[in-house]
């Protein structure tokens, strides 16, 4: 399968059921995806350990139906980690099902793949809630783009990433060419989409592509307890560091001094920031409640 080949060229099922209620989030699971919420944090993991964690339409669906319930508040959750499981992250597209004998059927399988995975990524990057990655093994092609689609990566010490486009005559999309200069600066960037090289996860790490680097075993605690951080910080502020962060590239100083005071502004609408003040002379932790 050439999902497994992505994985190769790097080394040396069903629709989400919807609960009735949030009483029934305890952990909902499919053959495609299991979502699980627990104190304020939602996990995705992607769940297709035949086809390392492959994604296909069907799984991109349910990711978009799993976030449907995150954005509606019935969860209770405030952050999310996306992860996968096995120790794969997600080894890319699932390519193996798709015909490549005529270009027409290439580039049909390719406009239905972007259909999907186009507002997938759009989403995630512009999410309500704070994202953070569990990069718990190999994260290739596609899945290395789903990574950098969050806004935190936590990555164990045998995993890494891989933008294998190259090596299989793609061209990196998903997302990768503008997500990836941005973490890493340009130069290195385009080293690494041109080479279509394995980057460690030390690597990745000392580039600034991951913010923690742990052990294996510690991946995923590690990253629902930073998810867990954010979940409890002040909603909105947070929306707005994300937002004001994705813009900085794009805008003059100027400009981003409107955009910081505008934002300002805004937050000064809300309770969070009384709380916050206060809790700083009370010398104790804030309680923010603002959604």
């Amino acid at each position: 399968m050439l999902a497994a080949l992505l994985l190769r060229l790097c080394r040396p099922g069903g629709m989400i059921d919807v609960p009735a209620s949030a009483n029934d989030w305890e952990g909902v699971r499919v053959s495609s995806l299991s979502f699980t919420v627990s104190e304020g944090v939602a996990t995705l993991s992607i769940q297709r350990p035949a086809v390392s964690n492959a994604i296909d339409i069907t799984i991109i669906r349910a990711i978009h139906l799993a976030l449907d319930q995150i954005q509606k508040g019935d969860s209770g959750a405030r952050a999310v980690v996306i992860t996968g499981s096995d120790a794969v992250f997600c080894s890319g597209l699932d390519l193996h099902s798709i015909d490549l004998k005529t270009q027409q059927a290439r580039q049909r399988a390719h406009f239905e793949m972007r259909r999907f995975m186009d507002p997938l990524i759009l989403r995630l990057s512009g999410f309500r809630y704070p994202i953070v990655a569990a990069v718990n093994g190999a994260a290739v092609g596609a899945g290395m783009s789903l990574a950098l689609a969050g806004d935190i990566i936590v990555i164990g010490e045998s995993a890494y990433f891989c933008p294998s486009f190259a090596r299989l005559g793609l061209v990196p999309d998903a997302g990768i060419t503008f997500h990836l200069a941005r973490r890493i600066g340009g130069g290195r960037s385009l080293a690494a989409l041109m080479l279509a090289e394995k980057i460690p996860a030390k690597t990745a790490h000392e580039w600034g592509l991951a913010y923690a680097v742990v052990a294996d075993a510690e991946v995923l605690p590690r990253a629902q307890e930073v998810a867990h951080r954010l979940a409890s910080g002040p909603c909105a502020v947070l929306g707005q560091i994300r937002s004001l962060h994705a813009s900085t590239f794009d805008h003059s100083l100027q400009e981003q001094l409107r955009a910081e005071r505008s934002a300002q502004e805004m937050t000064l609408e809300n309770h969070d920031c009384v709380e916050g003040v206060r809790a700083f002379f009370e010398k104790r932790e804030p309680h923010f409640t603002e959604n």
